[in-house]
């Protein structure tokens, strides 16, 4: 069994003359990881979304490959009921998470800039039913 080490993210306001960089989480070396408020509020909802949606226990699958220059990860989430959510992560310079309209859809879309991104939101994910 592997146990890989997740910090919950810590909501963060960035300073008025703090420059946006295109990540979803803050990952420094040494203290916890941070998320901007407009961040945190769209996890929360896709949270929200996964825990109506399917009921523990659930599965996990993740699935890494490439479309075209891309890397992503399929996270396929199924319960004991059959019931499914999938979310692709793609790595493609760029962050976005889905929008309220989008939880009704079979698969969810997650852009992150980075593989740092894509491996602590994949940690983010696998940790909403181990609470």
């Amino acid at each position: 069994m592997i146990k890989l080490k997740y910090a919950s993210p810590v909501t963060h306001t960035p300073a008025a003359d703090e420059t946006h960089t295109p990540t979803l989480f803050g990952l420094y070396p040494q203290g916890e990881p941070v998320a901007t408020q407009s961040t945190q509020e769209r996890l929360d909802a896709m949270k929200c979304a996964l825990k109506h949606r399917l009921q523990p226990p659930v599965a996990i699958t993740c699935n890494p490959h490439r479309i075209g220059k891309n890397s992503c990860v399929a996270i396929h989430l199924e319960d004991g009921r059959g019931k499914r959510a999938d979310i692709l992560l793609t790595q493609e310079g760029r962050a976005s998470l889905p929008l309220d309209n989008e939880f009704g859809s079979p698969r969810w879309y997650v852009n992150v800039p980075d593989a740092a991104d894509m491996v602590y939101m994949t940690l983010w994910v696998s940790s909403i039913f181990q609470e």
